[in-house]
């Protein structure tokens, strides 16, 4: 029950964005650096009906998750349009 509390909290975005940023900087900045440095520049291919992409891990999360991101906030967006906050001028 705990642990779907802390998820359910609105800070847990926060808290596990402050860690994996701290994480990164450790990681990037002590004797693991080029390793890690090394991973995000690893190439990971993709192929299917003829289709071949191949980039490294840095690029897949800057190009694809962050679309990802983006179209999540566009939808969410499009909802308080309709039928949230933002559908009225009284409700703003």
């Amino acid at each position: 029950k705990l642990f779907t509390e802390f998820f359910e909290s609105e800070k847990t975005g926060g808290l596990i964005l402050i860690i994996s940023t701290v994480f990164s900087l450790l990681a990037a900045n002590l004797f693991i650096g080029q390793g890690y440095i090394d991973f995000w520049h690893k190439y990971v291919d993709l192929s299917f009906f003829g289709l071949e992409l191949k980039y490294s891990i840095q690029h897949w999360i800057n190009d694809g998750l962050v679309t990802v991101f983006f179209l999540l906030i566009g939808l969410e967006i499009e909802r308080e349009l309709y039928a949230g906050e933002l559908s009225s001028f009284q409700k703003v």
